[in-house]
């Protein structure tokens, strides 16, 4: 059996000696970025526009361009297909993690210099029978009040929101958690965008214009956003106020390891029939369809 490896600092090494010094900015105090990706058959989808928006964090939170621009290289260079390929991974789906931390200092909330930014990613077999059974039959979410992504634009590693969010979904037997801004605004679940459907068009919270304002720009709300706007279906980015529960027809949740999957539920509140909608059904294919631009394989529904 292959030794499990991950991708650190510019070399290959075994789980059993991968560390970072416990004065890692990013141990100490979630200081850095990451990014989550999907791939098929060691083909990672949309790993460009992964690469722009790990590019934007890292502007964002000031991690040095140089760094950036080095991952930038290695991701070119085929770093994560041989990460793949070395743990085995180079066939089915798999699940692949980038991280980026300031680095190693041992200054207080400001850095004392400026430390060399630590690169790590990681991959793992991905579990596409239970995203399969979510994307068939929908699933449950609960409101989650209180809490609310750090820098909701950006993905830092500051997710504690998201864990203790993540928590309270599995209390009370929900999927995801979707953030409600104070007492009134549906913004995004832990790790999810958010979109309603009503009168035949789509409506989603905004990004913002600035990358810490707003909803995080999903990658995969995106490709849902351009493939809208090709089939000239009314898109409203706006604040999702939480009474439009009850009038929506269909809602469904996107990220990238996902891809679209219904909600049928909003706590005890039945979403349109309870099940899975034509429009959302017709977004599913539509983001299947993109798939299988990369790999021409069937992606079960």
């Amino acid at each position: 059996m292959k030794t499990e490896k991950v991708y650190l600092n510019g070399k290959f090494v075994s789980v059993e000696k991968a560390a970072v010094s416990v004065f890692d900015r990013g141990l100490n105090y979630g200081d850095g970025i990451f990014e989550t990706m999907k791939s098929l058959n060691g083909k990672v989808f949309y790993l460009k526009d992964h690469l722009i928006r790990l590019k934007t964090g890292s502007k964002a939170i000031g991690i040095p361009p140089a760094a950036i621009r080095g991952v930038e290289k290695d991701l070119k260079n085929g770093m994560l297909e041989n990460l793949l390929g070395i743990n085995g991974l180079s066939k089915g789906y798999a699940y692949i993690k980038v991280m980026v931390t300031r680095g190693t200092d041992r200054g207080g909330h400001l850095p004392a210099k400026k430390p060399t930014p630590t690169v790590i990613a990681v991959c793992k077999s991905l579990d596409v029978r239970a995203v399969s059974n979510h994307s068939e039959n929908g699933v449950r979410v609960t409101l989650a009040r209180g809490y609310r992504r750090c820098l909701p634009g950006i993905k830092t590693l500051n997710f504690l929101p998201n864990i203790l969010g993540k928590r309270l979904a599995e209390k009370r037997n929900a999927f995801e958690a979707i953030f409600v801004d104070g007492d009134s605004n549906l913004t995004e679940g832990t790790s999810t965008n958010l979109f309603m459907i009503e009168s035949g068009g789509i409506k989603t919270p905004p990004a913002g214009k600035n990358s810490s304002e707003g909803v995080l720009p999903g990658i995969m709300r995106k490709n849902v956003l351009k493939f809208a706007g090709k089939k000239g279906i009314n898109v409203v980015e706006a604040p999702i106020h939480i009474t439009e529960i009850h009038s929506c027809e269909e809602a469904f949740l996107t990220n990238s390891i996902l891809g679209v999957i219904p909600i049928i539920r909003f706590d005890s509140e039945p979403v349109g029939s309870g099940k899975p909608g034509d429009m959302t059904r017709l977004i599913q294919r539509a983001i299947c369809r993109e798939i299988r631009k990369y790999e021409q394989a069937h992606y079960v529904l």
